[in-house]
């Protein structure tokens, strides 16, 4: 497997990890819980309220890095931001996740880096944030920046055994959210004109954005356009 070294290579991987972790989550194929356990060290996967941020669910082992007690986090969050977070970076995220996740397309993914205050040994974690398909709560996967490049790859070789997934994340992240409300129709078996109505687009606008889609997606049967649409959730 070649070795990912460059913050786009490491952010597309983190992104493709996350859709695949909240496949197996919405799909109850596997608990938070248990796929912890099967990350590497200095990795892991959180679950926040969709509208404070606040933790849900953390994993214990992963916070051992930075001293910080869990339950003193769980119960006193606000704190735990103060004394640890670097100043600003939290608002950040919030801004992010709020802007481009909670109003923003379906599956839409928000990446950033949290910084440590300097009086903490390590330096950070690279976040991706997703919204589960409960509405309620929010995905996060959390790697260290030490071992970042180590620790992707290794999570890459635990979580991505779906190839066709792994093959086909940058054709779906290149999509606009009209695309993807196009290719949810067109799998469920609506004609052009018919489409145009629901998104409120003329035909041929819709026969234009059809041939953009054959091209970006390389495929020439509509049994793989049900394919795509079924492997990434869009129907």
């Amino acid at each position: 497997m070649k070795k990912i070294v460059t913050e786009k290579e490491i952010i597309a991987a983190l992104e493709r990890q996350t859709f695949l972790i909240e496949q197996k989550l919405n799909r109850e194929i596997i608990k938070v819980q248990d796929l912890n356990q099967n990350l590497p060290k200095g990795s892991m996967v959180s679950l926040s309220d969709v509208h404070t941020l606040l933790p849900r669910y953390i994993y214990e082992d992963f916070y051992d890095f930075i001293s910080v007690n869990l339950n003193d986090l769980l119960q006193n969050p606000a704190n735990y931001v103060q004394k640890y977070l670097n100043p600003g970076d939290f608002e950040r995220a919030a801004y992010l996740v709020n802007t481009q996740i909670l109003r923003g397309a379906k599956g839409q993914k928000v990446s950033f880096i949290q910084r440590f205050r300097p009086h903490i040994s390590q330096p950070g974690t690279f976040t991706t944030n997703s919204l589960l398909k409960s509405k309620q709560e929010l995905l996060g996967v959390h790697v260290s920046l030490k071992t970042i490049d180590v620790i992707t790859n290794k999570m890459l070789r635990a979580i991505e055994e779906t190839l066709y997934v792994r093959y086909n994340y940058h054709k779906f992240a290149s999509l606009t959210p009209r695309e993807k409300e196009i290719i949810t129709l067109l799998a469920l078996g609506y004609q052009n004109n018919e489409i145009g109505e629901q998104l409120f687009i003329s035909k041929a606008t819709v026969e234009q954005h059809r041939k953009n889609l054959k091209r970006k997606l390389e495929i020439r049967r509509f049994v793989d356009l049900i394919r795509f649409a079924q492997a990434f959730d869009l129907i």
